[in-house]
């Protein structure tokens, strides 16, 4: 499966990269989607980084990234919830998610 064609990329080599840049931007937001779905459906960090050519790790640490930044919005407005109810809401929702994995 070819994602550019070469021939029908601008002459103008600056109007090529502007055309090459849009296309990468659009494949990274498939590539998150892909990434989401796999992960919805069951699929491991390893398996995913495997598919992608990084390690476990790697797919983690970039994939994950606007997760974490939700996250760290959501505890920063949630002032009244203590740490420990906290954690204890983290743990039941991790656990939930298995379950769900489990089952499905």
């Amino acid at each position: 499966m070819s994602v550019v064609s070469v021939d029908a990329l601008p002459a103008d080599p600056l109007a090529a990269l502007r055309e090459l840049t849009r296309g990468e931007a659009e494949l990274e937001a498939v590539r998150r989607a892909t990434v989401e779905a796999a992960r919805d459906g069951g699929a491991s960090w390893e398996q995913i980084g495997e598919s992608l050519g990084v390690s476990r790790q790697s797919a983690w640490e970039y994939y994950s990234s606007d997760v974490r930044t939700k996250l760290e919005a959501n505890v920063k407005a949630n002032t009244d919830l203590s740490e420990a109810d906290a954690m204890d809401l983290a743990v039941d929702e991790v656990r939930a998610v298995r379950r769900r994995r489990r089952n499905a």
